[in-house]
């Protein structure tokens, strides 16, 4: 399998310049069609209680909804002027995509029908990161505001064996593919057995020989395992299922994906 279309969405912010050029990279990289979109939803309208909306003229109404609008414009053309600039850099075929209304419904519509969404670790308004990698239903690589060149070439697998993980790997393949050095991370607690050589004859089967990698500590969280596993080894990709569990269990007891999303600042590549 290859990447043929790979989404990017760009506000003109210095983070979404970094996001879009990794993007770029990558669609240079795979021969695939860069897509940005700019989602209006994400600068919402000015909020007024009704108390002061109450005392405010039509014509006081309308301006600040006018100054809204026009705000809109400059962050699209800002947006599309950064875009613009990355895939031209890269050499990369685009699509420039802007979408209108108030809800993020049109961008997850349009995210569900590519190969690969590049975004962003930081909540937006809206639609938090989180919650878009679930509602895509494909794999999403989660681009650290502080990126390199296209990541991949030291890629990190972190492997429980879980349908996450699975299908994560499977989304990984290009990457794994072209990578220079692939290495698989099995954090396995309580001393039980490590991966067989099941897993490691379905690499070779790809033409891919990793390192297999069995860490049995019982202390620190499977995400800081992940985080300083990837440092060690200088991977610039990791690969990991996200949302293994509810998110509530998540929220209460913690979790490798939080803790990822939150804190890692190598690019992740991820499916739930």
């Amino acid at each position: 399998m290859s990447y043929r279309d790979i989404l990017v969405e760009v506000d003109g912010s210095p983070a979404s310049h970094v996001r879009g050029r990794l993007a770029a990279g990558l669609a240079a990289k795979f021969g695939a069609r860069l897509i940005g979109v700019f989602a209006e939803a994400r600068i919402p309208p000015p909020f007024m209680p009704t108390d002061v909306a109450a005392v405010l003229t039509a014509i006081e109404t309308q301006r600040l909804y006018d100054a809204h609008e026009a705000a809109v414009r400059k962050a699209a053309e800002a947006a599309r002027t950064t875009f613009e600039a990355v895939a031209g850099e890269a050499g990369a075929q685009s699509d420039w995509l802007e979408l209108g209304g108030y809800d993020l419904q049109d961008l997850i519509a349009c995210a569900r029908r590519v190969d690969l969404v590049v975004a962003s670790p930081h909540e937006g308004p809206g639609l938090p990161t989180a919650d878009l990698a679930i509602a895509v239903g494909g794999p999403m690589l989660i681009a650290p505001e502080i990126s390199g060149p296209a990541p991949g070439r030291h890629a990190l697998v972190a492997w429980n064996g879980s349908r996450e993980a699975a299908r994560a790997l499977h989304a990984s393949w290009p990457f794994l593919l072209a990578a220079d050095q692939v290495h698989v991370l099995v954090v396995s607690r309580g001393g039980l057995a490590g991966p067989d050589g099941f897993l490691q004859r379905h690499f070779e089967h790809h033409g891919v020989k990793p390192n297999l990698i069995v860490d049995q500590r019982d202390d620190g969280s499977a995400g800081e395992i992940i985080r300083n596993q990837a440092n060690a080894l200088g991977a610039d990709l990791v690969v990991m299922g996200f949302y293994g569990r509810s998110r509530l269990q998540e929220m209460v007891l913690g979790g490798a994906s939080r803790e990822m999303l939150k804190h890692c600042a190598t690019p992740l590549l991820i499916s739930h």
